[in-house]
């Protein structure tokens, strides 16, 4: 009988708690995403994230190419790899693209006295300066993810190499074994 009153006050206090979180609506969100200006935050961003898909095509190239100093027509090409990058990232969080995506994720990860209350911070002198900083945060974070992506991979083409190695003198032995 304990057990049954045990699990009646878990359900009970299962769905009270359910009850309170209130999901937020459509109109709230998109409030939201206008006082945040994420459309115009995206835009900012990549237009500071720019010297890091830059540094990324350069880098690209030099793996292609295997020496450090890109020559004339190389740099070129670079800059042809970055410009379709950035062309690219463009495109892909666009506003159009991500403003479904944004409002979905508000919708699952927020109720509505939180989505509330970011609307009214946000809508303050502090949200506003801290969302203005905002695209200075992610070039500094891409700098530094980008960095050790660079790092990563020069990791793992020496790693690939070593690995290479390895079944190479595997397939040698095993040809003078036939």
């Amino acid at each position: 009988m304990k057990t049954k009153q045990w699990m009646l006050a878990c359900t009970i206090s299962l769905f009270s708690s359910m009850s309170f979180a209130v999901q937020p609506t459509d109109q709230a969100i998109h409030k939201l995403m206008q006082v945040m200006n994420l459309d115009q935050l995206l835009q900012k961003t990549m237009q500071q994230i720019r010297p890091q898909l830059d540094q990324q095509a350069y880098s690209i190239v030099q793996n292609i190419v295997k020496h450090e100093q890109l020559t004339p027509q190389e740099q070129i090409v670079a800059n042809q790899l970055a410009d379709k990058m950035y062309e690219q990232s463009k495109k892909t969080v666009s506003w159009q693209e991500m403003q479904p995506i944004y409002q979905k994720i508000y919708k699952d990860v927020y109720n509505a006295e939180e989505i509330q209350a970011q609307i009214e911070f946000y809508s303050s002198p502090i949200g506003q300066s801290i969302l203005n900083k905002a695209p200075q945060v992610a070039q500094e974070s891409m700098k530094i993810m980008n960095s050790r992506l660079i790092s990563s991979m020069q990791n793992s083409e020496q790693d690939f190499k070593e690995i290479n190695a390895q079944l190479e003198a595997l397939k040698k032995a095993a040809q003078s074994n036939n």
